[in-house]
């Protein structure tokens, strides 16, 4: 980093602020078979297209009071907060790890989360298109990251996926394909390692989120409950704090 640090910071908050906007219309379009390119954005309530003014990220939804121009069909405040979160992931990233393609893989490895984790928890389905591509992004960036590299990615991979597709077995269907293959993609950015803090993270906060509801009276301890979005906050927390959580694991381990 340098003197301009601010403004470089600033930029990294816009540029996570507009690709977060996008993330939404990913989010949005992706389960219903929908070009993410072609029409323009509209509101789903009057399927109106926007002005470029009504899709300024945060802005517009804050200038708007939230209601759309035309119709006032509420908005989402899904929407403000994957673009915020996005923005949030991006200058994180960077302040921890500069000019790097670590922190790339990392900024890319979280949009991808983000999306993955708010469609399954919306429509519990995960794309493969954002899976299979997540999956060798993370294996090329990973090759290029000698903290990681391709063995190490190859292994996280491997584990991911294959950890899962034995659980989806045991618990005849308990864990979707969509699952699995997100998993899959998780090891391949994280490598094996910081997989296991990523996966640990995951049951952890589904467990406690699942038994909350079901003391609550929700849910009953047989429902089904997407797992995608504890996966996807796992994988977040280990790409940041993963190999923190391992090392201590070992010091406490070994002495």
């Amino acid at each position: 980093m340098t003197g301009h640090e601010p403004l470089i910071l600033a930029l990294a908050a816009v540029l996570g602020l507009l690709v977060g906007s996008f993330l939404n219309v990913c989010i949005w379009r992706l389960p219903r078979r929908e070009s993410v390119v072609s029409p323009g954005s509209y509101c789903p309530a009057c399927e109106r297209r926007l002005t470029w003014w009504e899709m300024a990220p945060l802005l517009s939804y804050l200038a708007l009071g939230g209601r759309c121009r035309t119709c006032r069909a509420r908005i989402s405040p899904v929407y403000p907060i994957v673009e915020a979160a996005n923005a949030a992931i991006y200058v994180a990233a960077l302040l921890i790890w500069g000019w790097s393609l670590h922190a790339l893989g990392v900024a890319i490895f979280g949009s991808l989360l983000l999306v993955g984790g708010m469609i399954d928890g919306r429509h519990r389905i995960i794309p493969d298109v954002i899976t299979i591509p997540g999956l060798v992004a993370g294996l090329v960036l990973s090759t290029l990251n000698p903290a990681i590299g391709f063995w190490g990615s190859l292994a996280g991979l491997a584990l991911g996926g294959g950890f899962l597709l034995l659980v989806a077995v045991v618990t005849n269907g308990g864990m979707g394909g969509g699952d699995i293959k997100l998993a899959a993609m998780m090891g391949a950015f994280l490598g094996w390692s910081s997989l296991v803090a990523g996966l640990l993270f995951g049951f952890i906060a589904g467990a406690l989120f699942g038994g909350t509801l079901v003391l609550l009276g929700v849910k009953h301890r047989k429902d089904l409950m997407a797992f995608g979005p504890f996966l996807a906050a796992g994988g977040l927390a280990a790409a940041f704090w993963g190999p923190d959580v391992v090392a201590w694991y070992l010091r406490v381990l070994w002495g």
